[in-house]
């Protein structure tokens, strides 16, 4: 037995008897303070002006408020607390726990009048930004270009759905020479405007769609054109799906995915276990998101069946033979995709701050048009950004993931 002991559990009791003291302090200053508050008189005659500047302000008349009254009580409290409790440097060194912490911020709170956003800033200095990678391959200036010209599939699908728009509010169709001017124009006006704040967050190197700060940049100047032209969410939702069609099409089209990967699928049973649809599309889907990777539009991806922690990284399938059942008997089918630190990134972060979630994404709408091309699915999801850190600072946040909880139902 440790010699110390003895003297470990007198101040283990010392302290205990030293926190049931300041409560009590607490609860009897609060209680008086109401009290007092309950039985004197509020003079509302306004004093004279002679002497309001000498008064002392413990003694204005019984008119004190009850935010100071408490102060009062947490001050007596917080004073009694240092002179009892022990300040070795082992106990002002250990970790709070959930119960300080959050005492810490009721007491932050209330010194600080309950603001809304709070009363702790956010940090100055958050994780370092990295160099901008260098976005390549045949990918890119399919997604998107400078000019933000109808030769990338973004403005194609702008400008599709625009006059899909007019045709069913029977209005006279806007060509696409007009309607990509418009878009350019508007495009321009909005970059115009958020250049510095993007530049400060995240500098680009060169002002082109190559330079991962620049694409994040100009991608969030588009969808903010996008939500001004769509005109409902049904139709932004359409035009999200049209994206990933025209990008899968497009990449069979250039021979950078390989259109045979699923086509047998379409003719194989329902029923069928060992060539189920969600088993046969492995192929195609890895093959997908390993060309985001590979053109650097995100570093790593990881997808994974919402019922098992492995994913393609881990060698695990992403789907088994139960998926595909409880597809067929259910109707319903779950997983996982992670995109590591993707190019749009920043644009939908900042899209989400300003309460709005229609967000550039290429990867859930190209993994759900392979599956409804090839499987006959319809495909919806929800994104989530992940912080991969704890910080105790809740204002702090610096996520590096874009997490799809994506959900396939059979229609």
């Amino acid at each position: 037995m440790n010699e110390n002991c003895p003297t470990l559990r007198q101040s283990i009791s010392f302290r205990r008897q030293a926190k049931l003291f300041i409560g009590i302090c607490v609860f009897g200053t609060i209680i008086s303070s109401l009290h007092g508050l309950k039985l004197d008189p509020i003079n509302t005659s306004r004093p004279p002006p002679s002497s309001s500047a000498s008064r002392p302000e413990s003694a204005d008349n019984g008119n004190l408020s009850r935010r100071r009254l408490l102060l009062s009580g947490v001050t007596t409290a917080t004073a009694t607390a240092a002179v009892f409790l022990p300040t070795d440097a082992a106990n002002a060194a250990r970790a709070k726990g959930a119960a300080e912490l959050d005492l810490e911020f009721y007491v932050r709170d209330l010194i600080g009048g309950n603001k809304k956003e709070g009363n702790i800033e956010q940090s100055k200095n958050g994780p370092p930004v990295p160099p901008p990678r260098t976005l390549k391959g045949a990918l890119i200036p399919m997604l998107l270009n400078k000019e933000c010209t109808a030769d990338c599939i973004s403005v194609q699908a702008l400008v599709e759905e625009i006059q899909q728009q007019d045709k069913a509010a029977g209005r006279v169709v806007t060509s696409e020479e007009a309607i990509v001017k418009d878009i350019q124009s508007r495009v321009d006006s909005i970059r115009e405007r958020t250049r510095n704040s993007f530049f400060i967050k995240a500098p680009w190197k060169e002002e082109e769609v190559s330079d991962q700060y620049y694409f994040d940049f100009t991608i969030y100047a588009l969808w903010k054109t996008a939500a001004q032209l769509i005109e409902n969410s049904p139709n932004r939702d359409r035009f999200m799906r049209n994206i990933g069609r025209l990008l899968i099409s497009k990449l069979e089209k250039e021979q950078i995915v390989t259109p045979s990967l699923l086509v047998q699928q379409k003719e194989q049973p329902p029923s069928s276990k060992d060539n189920g649809v969600l088993v046969g599309s492995i192929p195609a889907i890895n093959e997908l998101l390993n060309i985001f990777k590979m053109s650097n539009y995100c570093k790593n991806f990881r997808i994974r069946s919402s019922d098992n922690t492995g994913g393609v990284d881990d060698n695990e399938p992403v789907f088994d033979e139960l998926d595909d059942e409880s597809l067929g008997m259910v109707g319903t089918a779950n997983c996982l995709v992670s995109i590591y630190e993707p190019a749009t990134l920043g644009a939908s972060l900042q899209i989400n701050g300003e309460n709005s979630r229609f967000a550039p994404d290429f990867v859930g709408t190209s993994l759900s048009a392979v599956w409804e091309k090839y499987g006959g699915i319809r495909t919806t999801w929800d994104v989530f950004f992940v912080d991969p850190e704890y910080r105790p600072n809740p204002k702090d946040y610096f996520p590096n993931e874009q997490l799809l909880q994506m959900t396939l139902n059979k229609k």
